[in-house]
């Protein structure tokens, strides 16, 4: 595998096959880009929310479904 995703982050070890996929992820990602983390940082809310997670229908309580 790590002849197919060449480079790696420091910060979390995700890899990537080319370098413009390494400096988006550094761009982009709050975990391994500090000026991200500290912006949300003071929401802690957040932390421990899985963000990630694509659910269908999630945060659709309390709607009316029967236009579904």
């Amino acid at each position: 595998m790590e002849k197919e995703k060449p480079y790696r982050c420091e910060m979390c070890g995700k890899r990537y096959k080319n370098l413009n996929g390494l400096k988006y992820h550094r761009a982009h990602a709050p975990r391994c880009n500090p000026e991200l983390g500290q912006q949300f940082g003071a929401l802690p809310a957040l932390q421990g929310l899985n963000v990630g997670a694509n659910v269908a229908g999630a945060g659709m309580t309390g709607m009316d479904t029967s236009m579904f």
